[in-house]
Parts: structure tokens; sequence; C-alpha cells
């Protein structure tokens, strides 16, 4: 019998999407991992949460998603090593099989059939290989498992991300809300979760490569300046531009303080705003 399939893990990083998800724990996103079965993500109607709120916890799903995705590709590649040992011990078997057979499909120059030099070990080599085969059977089924898990978990989480974009102020009343953004030269990319007060912004970003921290900036007729605070560097970089006029993308150039990290230090950056409603058909 097969040991009992473990659900995805969850990494110590996951208490920063945590933190984030407690934020709207009052019935705005509850998300959750079965054995084996389906991941579920629901929102029940909340038209009250705080878009700050609402923000935090995207960041917090983009979090689980990014740890998500990168597990799954582990399994994904786990199950690739998998299918060699698999095939590998197929053909090990057949090999024993076929010297099984021609124990009794050979004869000796006496006409008498030419036994195995040790046919108990042979028997002993074939039972041992076909158990491991067993055990390599199971070992696919748990990666198969474990696979469809982490693909139901990314599908929920991408529901519950729709659901609470939908919650976010209309895309022309406010910057509030998901950008994707990228930067050049360093091709780091990533999202930004932006929160507007009057001429003023805040909120979280994450990063590729594990760059993640606060932002605190203003927005003064059309004019953006935005402050980096990486949760490990503290004041990083600083990003200046423009919005344009329809409020869906910001664009400009950014310049970091640390000059002695080996990497560029200044660039060109766009960040392209998630729209919380479809664009209406003319």
């Amino acid at each position: 019998m097969s040991p009992a399939v473990a659900g995805p893990p969850r990494p110590g990083a996951r208490v920063v999407a945590g933190a984030a998800l407690a934020l709207v724990l009052a019935g705005a996103i509850r998300t959750g991992r079965g054995q084996d079965g389906p991941a579920t993500a629901r929102l029940p109607p909340q038209p009250l949460i705080r878009p700050e709120a609402t923000l935090s916890a995207l960041i917090g799903l983009q979090i689980d998603r990014e740890i998500d995705a990168e597990a799954l590709t582990a399994e994904l590649a786990a199950l690739a090593r998998w299918r060699t040992r698999r095939d590998e011990a197929f053909q090990k078997l057949r090999t024993l099989y076929e010297r099984q057979d021609a124990t009794f499909n050979t004869v000796d120059e006496g006409g008498e059939v030419a036994p195995e030099t040790n046919p108990e070990e042979l028997d002993r080599q074939v039972l041992d290989q076909e158990s491991l085969l067993v055990g390599i059977g199971h070992e696919g089924r748990d990666l198969r498992l474990r696979i469809k898990a982490y693909r139901q978990r990314l599908a929920a989480l991408d529901k519950a991300e729709a659901e609470l974009v939908a919650l976010l102020p209309d895309d022309a009343d406010s910057v509030t809300g998901v950008w994707d953004a990228r930067l050049v030269p360093t091709g780091e990319s990533g999202v930004l979760s932006l929160y507007q007060s009057g001429t003023l912004l805040s909120g979280e970003y994450l990063l590729s490569g594990g760059w993640r921290g606060s932002i605190e900036g203003t927005l003064v007729d059309g004019r953006v300046h935005m402050e980096r605070i990486d949760a490990r560097k503290g004041r990083f970089a600083t990003l200046t531009g423009s919005l344009d006029p329809e409020g869906h993308t910001m664009r400009g150039t950014w310049r970091e303080r640390d000059l002695t990290a080996g990497r560029p230090v200044e660039g060109s950056w766009i960040a392209e705003k998630r729209l919380t409603r479809p664009a209406e058909e003319p």
C-alpha cells in the first residue's frame, strides 16, 4: 500500500502571505488545500472592504502564487526524473525476464535444458525488481497527485485574485490597484499594489529575484514620484515618471542608492494597470 500523499508544502514564506490575508479575514477571502482534493478559493459578497486591505491581500496572493509556481516547477522536474527511473527499471526487469525465459528455451549439447547458473539468485533478482517497480509506481502516483493539487491551487489563486481586483475603485478614478511592472536594464518584473489617497501614494511591491517591500510616493498633476523601501536594504531606489491620461500606464526612470552592488543603478521602468473592469465596447 502506498503512503498517504502530503498536500502541497507550506514554506515559511507563506507566513508573509498569511499576514496579508489576515487583513481581510472577516469574509474577504478564504483559500484551502485538500489532502489530494481540489484547492478552493471563494469570495463572499463584501462591498465595504477597504482598498488598503484588498491590496495587501493581493500582494499576499502574489507571494503565495510565486511559491506555488516554483514548487510546481520542481515537482514537474521530479516527474521527468521519475520517468527516467521508471523506464530504466522496466528495461532491467525485461532483461531479467528474458534470462528466465532463456532457461526454458535453450538446450545443451546433450539435448537437456541448459539451466541458469544460479536460478535461485535470478528468481530473487526478478522479485526484487518487481517490488522496486511497484514502489516506483507509487512514487509516480504521489507526484502526479501533488502536481494536480498545485495546479488546482494556482487556479484557485487566480480566481480569488480576480474577485479581489474587481472590488477596487474604478480605473478612471484612482491609481489604486495592481500594476504589472518591468525594469530595464535589470530585467526585473513583478507587481506593485498601490493605494492613492489624495496626492499620496502607498503600497507594496514584489519583484523577481525575491525583492519585496513598501512603496511611498506622490502623484501630482500626472507626475509620479515613488520611493522603493526594500525589506532587506531599506530605502533602496527612487522611481519618477508620469501617468498616462487614461490612468492605465505609468512610465519613467529609476535610480538606486546602492552604488556598490555590482549591478545597474539606473534605468527605465513601465507599469501597466490590471483593469478592474472590462473595457466598454464602442
